[in-house]
Order: C-alpha cells, then structure tokens, then sequence
C-alpha cells in the first residue's frame, strides 16, 4: 500500500477574508488616527494665531511713550481695532477664522506709577488666547 500524501499550497478562502477584516479593522483605526490629529492641528493652528494677534497688540500698546495720555486713565474691555483700514474692528485670517481683540489698562497695579495691560484676544470655535503685560511710568 502507498500512502498518499497531500500538498496544501495556498490560502483557503476563509483565512484570506479573516486576514483582510483583521486589515480592514487597522486601516480604519489609522484614519480615525489622521482625522483626531487634523482636529488637534487645526486648534493648535487658531491658538497660535490668537497668540501672535495678542502679541503684535501688546507691543502695540507698549510702543507708546509711558507719559502718552493712553496710560493715565483705565481701560475696562475696550475693543482693539485690527484692521485699521476699514470700518470693521476684527481680523480676518484665510484659512485661519476670525480674531477680535480687547484690553483692560489697570493704573497703579501691582504698584504706584506701573500699569498693568491684559490683552484677550477671541478666535474661532471659543478659543482665547491672553496676555499680561506691565508698564512702568518714570
């Protein structure tokens, strides 16, 4: 008697669609991956632009001479004009949404003769950014 011996070359048909959900299954963990970090850099990408629109008014209002009128009286929430060009008060970013800025000037706080100035700056999707600044009259 020969015995006979079977070759099994080859996938069965079974375990080519168990390897190809188990594949399928990745792929769509790994978008769901990409689309949670657009998210995530789109809210960094608004932040930042807020930071840098906070900053650039800051440095507009500490470009002014500590003796300039601007520094003697408080300011409580007053609207900061981006666009000085044209009748609207916010800025406009491609891509980027819009920002509206506001300041608070507190005079003699933390000490006499310094002003302190908080910059709030407004994006999109409620996102704020804020800074704090000094200056000291001489």
């Amino acid at each position: 008697m020969t015995a006979i011996t079977k070759c099994q070359k080859g996938f069965t048909l079974i375990e080519l669609m168990i390897a190809l959900t188990i594949f399928a299954i990745g792929l769509l963990s790994i978008a769901s991956m990409q689309i949670t970090a657009i998210k995530a850099n789109s809210s960094s990408n608004t932040l930042s632009v807020a930071g840098a629109v906070a900053q650039r008014v800051t440095e507009a209002i500490l470009s002014n001479d500590a003796t300039d009128p601007f520094f003697q009286s408080p300011q409580a929430d007053a609207v900061w004009d981006l666009d000085p060009d044209t009748a609207a008060t916010t800025l406009d970013v491609a891509g980027g949404g819009t920002y509206s800025a506001t300041y608070t000037l507190t005079t003699n706080d933390p000490v006499a003769n310094v002003s302190r100035i908080v910059v709030v700056v407004n994006g999109p999707n409620d996102r704020t950014a804020t800074l704090t600044s000094f200056k000291r009259a001489i």
